[in-house]
C-alpha cells in the first residue's frame, strides 16, 4: 500500500503554558494513503494534495489562543509539513511518470 508521510512539528499548548517561556513541541506524522490514485494524471495529484493538505491542518491544529508565541509555532508548524510534504509529492509524482 503506498501511502505518503507528512511530518510536522506541532507545538503543544497545556493549561499554564503561556505562562512558561517556550511551549513543549512534539513531532506527529500522518500517512496519506493514495494507493487508489493514478498520478500520472493532473486530477489525481489534485486529490493528493487536497489530501495532504487536510493531513496538514489534522496535525498542525489552529490554536485557540492569541498568544504570539503560540501562533507563530502554529505557523512554523504549517510550513514545516508543507515543506516536507512538497519533498515528498515531487519525488512521488516524479517516481510514477516512470
Amino acid at each position: 500500500m503506498r501511502k505518503f508521510v507528512v511530518p510536522a512539528l506541532a507545538a503543544i499548548c497545556m493549561a499554564g503554558a503561556f505562562a512558561a517561556p517556550a511551549a513543549a513541541a512534539e513531532t506527529f506524522t500522518v500517512k496519506v494513503d493514495y494507493s487508489d490514485l493514478d498520478l500520472t494524471t493532473e486530477a489525481a495529484r489534485d486529490v493528493l494534495e487536497a489530501r495532504i493538505d487536510a493531513a496538514i491542518k489534522t496535525v498542525c491544529a489552529r490554536p485557540d489562543t492569541r498568544n504570539l508565541k503560540v501562533a507563530q509555532a502554529w505557523q512554523d508548524c504549517k510550513e514545516s509539513a508543507a515543506s516536507s510534504a512538497a519533498d515528498q509529492l515531487e519525488k512521488t509524482i516524479e517516481f510514477a511518470s516512470l
